[in-house]
């Protein structure tokens, strides 16, 4: 598995390593190009010296004793030697200590000087450098006959480079100690550094560790991290805050569940003991009978209600899509509705644009509309208002059902869709499971629909289900009757 500590800390240690390095040799090659040009003008003043000594008397290439004023023309001194030659290879002069190991005489010299390094005949490191020169003529000497005949030599100068790759050594080896003991530094800086940076990270995946489904009500300290771990610590609050409101939804629907069907099992068990008691009562079993019946569709409804539920939110309903004239859907399911409407007294007002037509599955919209519908018959106060209505624009439909209502308030809203919710929390209502709302929700989500509630007014409550639908005009075999 990828560590992010490790990998920090490596790339970390590395690039530090690679930046010393490269520093390093870069001071290193600077110091030796410095030290090298300060040896090189070492050698070119001795050349200079040697040089301005040389002189020619008559036929002969002399150089003039200027005793240990010039000490590379000193015999003892072993470390600087020298060495001249004429044009056709015949050494004049060369220090005493070159015995019987003369210098090698570099080719093609200029008169600009030429430096390289070369084994001294000790067999030391040398470095040398060679300049060609012609040489002044003696004044005390008187000229031969025809004129003094001008000569150029060859001037070689070499000494002993010992101390000077002695410095360059023990500078190397300051830079290459200086790199270990800073990387090993560095190393534990850095690791501590990556640690203490990584620390909000690691309190992150510790407490992320200890969530569980009882303990869905912590939250990360947002608030305390880094900018760059805020965000995250933000959108895992959220994901807490939707996980803890599932479960809070998961419970309180097992709840609801085990609720809905206590009661009629009950029920059941009670009429099956009574007609154990007492089975020579023909009219009390039949009626039993009937109320068992009664009972039974009643969970029948709820389970096949929960059923389709899950089916549309696991997307394994099938949908049968057809046009369907929604003017004439309305009409239809609103009949039966309309005399218990009219037994409360309520004010109807039915606005349908008999044009729209929708592409859909007929048996989930016919479920969604009855849902809608039956809800505003089932909870209008008696004398309240019902106000059903459907128009479309360009592409778009618009069904509306609004009625009045005395117990809904602003907070209630979100809670219209959820399975078993009902406002009366004695729940003392048994035509009602309060999963109306939530199957008309589920189906429209699965139909691609919207549907949503609002209040308007403290007074009235408004179901509006929207979503596309078809422009054209109807054929004739599907207009409504």
């Amino acid at each position: 598995m990828k560590s992010i500590r490790r990998h920090l800390t490596t790339g970390l240690l590395l690039s530090f390593a690679a930046l010393w390095c490269a520093g390093a040799v870069v001071l290193y090659l600077s110091t030796r190009a410095v030290l090298l040009a300060e040896f090189d003008a070492t050698l070119a003043a001795k050349a200079r010296g040697l040089a301005s000594l040389t002189e020619v008397e008559g036929s002969k290439v002399i150089i003039e004793d200027a005793g240990p004023s010039l000490p590379i023309h000193n015999a003892a001194r072993a470390s600087d030697i020298f060495q001249i030659w004429l044009d056709d290879g015949t050494i004049v002069a060369a220090s005493p200590s070159l015995k019987n190991h003369p210098l090698p005489r570099p080719p093609g010299l200029a008169e600009q000087p030429r430096f390289w390094n070369l084994p001294l005949p000790d067999g030391s490191s040398g470095r040398a450098i060679g300049v060609r020169f012609t040489p002044r003529l003696d004044p005390d000497v008187p000229a031969p006959a025809g004129g003094a005949k001008r000569v150029e030599v060859t001037l070689v100068v070499a000494s002993s480079r010992v101390n000077l790759d002695r410095a360059l050594h023990a500078i190397l080896a300051v830079l290459v100690g200086g790199a270990v003991l800073l990387l090993a530094a560095a190393a534990i800086a850095i690791r501590r550094v990556v640690r203490s940076g990584l620390a909000p990270v690691n309190l992150i995946a510790e407490q992320a560790a200890a969530i569980e489904a009882h303990s869905l009500g912590k939250r990360f300290p947002a608030d305390a991290m880094p900018a760059e771990l805020h965000p995250i610590c933000k959108r895992l609050n959220d994901l807490l805050a939707r996980l803890e409101a599932s479960f809070d939804r998961e419970r309180r629907f097992n709840a609801n569940v085990a609720h809905e069907l206590r009661t009629p099992i009950a029920e059941l068990r009670t009429l099956a003991e009574v007609n154990l008691q007492w089975p020579e009562d023909a009219a009390a079993t039949r009626q039993a009978f009937q109320e068992a019946l009664q009972i039974a569709l009643q969970m029948e409804t709820l389970v096949t209600s929960l059923l389709a539920i899950v089916r549309c939110e696991s997307g394994k309903q099938p949908l049968n899509r057809e046009p369907v004239a929604l003017a004439g859907l309305i009409e239809t399911i609103w009949q039966p509705l309309a005399v218990r409407a009219a037994a409360k007294q309520f004010a109807v007002r039915v606005d349908l644009d008999r044009a729209c037509q929708l592409h859909t599955d007929r048996a989930m919209l016919q479920s969604i509309v009855t849902n809608l519908l039956a809800n505003a018959v089932a909870h209008t106060p008696p004398r309240g208002t019902v106000h059903i209505r459907l128009q479309q624009t360009v592409g778009e439909f618009t069904f509306t059902v609004a009625n009045t209502t005395d117990n809904l308030t602003a907070q209630d809203i979100p809670h219209l869709f959820e399975r078993f919710w009902r406002k009366d929390p004695a729940r003392s209502d048994s035509q009602h499971s309060g999963l109306g709302l939530a199957v008309a929700q589920t189906f429209a989500q699965a139909l691609g629909l919207r549907l949503g509630a609002q209040l308007i007014a403290a007074d009235t409550l408004t179901l509006e289900l929207a979503g596309p639908s078809l422009s054209h005009e109807l054929p004739a075999s599907v207009q409504p009757g």
